[in-house]
């Protein structure tokens, strides 16, 4: 079995952290989430890091991305 790898850009490394921040609850179904600006401030990262993280998530369907009105959790 292969160890556990950290992921190592920093775009997975932020769709890790808020993968994880969805499946615990911490934004309901329609609730929206920080802005990217927030976010990217929050992690340390660009805001283009931000979201290359949230379009993967919402390819999964765990998120949907508004243009001009923000990130709804599904």
């Amino acid at each position: 079995m292969p160890p556990d790898r950290t992921p190592e850009l920093p775009s997975q490394r932020v769709e890790a952290v808020l993968r994880a921040r969805i499946s615990e609850g911490e934004w309901q179904s329609e609730e929206r989430l920080p802005s990217v600006a927030q976010l990217a401030e929050e992690y340390e990262v660009a805001r283009s890091t931000v979201i290359a993280a949230l379009r993967r998530i919402e390819a999964d369907g765990l998120v949907v991305i508004v243009s001009n009105w923000g990130t709804f959790r599904t």
